[in-house]
């Protein structure tokens, strides 16, 4: 049976999202929000953006993207990929984030042939092997020669013996494996990179959201295989402020008010991504 497909967001946050957050704990905590968020609905790539007005100095970007790529990684590998750390310091407070790439330790003789996991190559002697937290080093014979990389790997039953080899296209197609992050100094940039019907700016100052806003696009964009880019401002300053001072004219794009009525002043921006992607994935219907 073919597998269906889903229509896919990506979304930009600025790299002030943590403005006003004091200590290292809260910080790390408020990061986990936002990857729980990720990875509940599915998105794929989250682009972190330098917020030209509050500027923020490069160590919260750092911390940032760097807390949300832990997460990210299965648990088994954090600790040979990240080293002790400052910015590491908080997260043991976490609860798992428990994505369908972070897969639990099974003994050897239950693993199931053809099972994905992400493993780190390593080299020993002439011979490649990777750890996909098992309780031993599986043989890799996949194409990656260089050891330290984390990598995708198809588990293999041969002759008693389980082997690691490539994954293709097609072993993860519509298949949620983790989100990447990608950090980027201008939200122009990222802007540019889509078409501008396929971008959803969110402000509480535009129109109130409506289903058949965006209804159209759901056949399109699952068929192409393109992403909707869900874009959101920062927690002091409106994208009307931050795309002005990128040179942006917010009229050439759709903008919606996704919160009608609401009863705070202010809605935080992780609590603004859990709402805004909980009414999206109720409107557009998935194929």
């Amino acid at each position: 049976m073919q597998s269906a497909c889903y229509l896919k967001f990506d979304i930009a946050i600025p790299d002030s999202y943590l403005y006003g957050v004091k200590t290292n704990v809260d910080k790390t905590l408020k990061v986990f929000q936002l990857s729980r968020a990720l990875s509940i609905f599915r998105i794929e790539n989250i682009k972190v953006y330098h917020d030209k007005v509050l500027n923020p100095s490069t160590y919260e970007s750092r911390f940032i993207t760097t807390i949300l790529e832990y997460l990210d990684t299965p648990q088994y590998l954090r600790r040979k990929i990240y080293p002790r750390s400052e910015m590491l310091k908080e997260v043991g407070r976490l609860h798992p984030i428990r994505s369908p790439h972070h897969k639990d330790k099974v003994d050897l003789k239950n693993l199931k042939s053809g099972e994905i996991r992400v493993g780190l190559v390593e080299k020993k002697e002439r011979m490649f092997f990777v750890d996909v937290g098992l309780e031993s080093l599986i043989k890799y014979e996949g194409r990656l020669r260089q050891s330290g990389k984390k990598i995708n790997v198809k588990l293999i039953r041969q002759n008693k013996q389980i082997v690691a080899l490539d994954t293709r296209d097609s072993d993860l197609s519509n298949l949620f494996w983790g989100y990447s992050v990608h950090y980027f100094t201008d939200l122009k940039k990222i802007i540019e990179s889509y078409i501008p019907s396929n971008i959803v700016l969110t402000s509480r100052y535009s129109k109130y959201f409506k289903e058949e806003d965006l209804r159209s696009k759901t056949t399109t964009l699952s068929k192409s295989n393109d992403a909707m880019l869900v874009v959101f401002g920062s927690p002091k300053h409106g994208l009307d402020t931050i795309l002005d001072r990128e040179g942006l004219d917010m009229k050439k794009y759709q903008s919606f008010n996704f919160f009608p009525n609401q009863g705070t002043q202010t809605i935080r921006l992780e609590e603004a991504v859990f709402g805004v992607m909980s009414i999206l994935n109720f409107c557009i219907k998935r194929y």
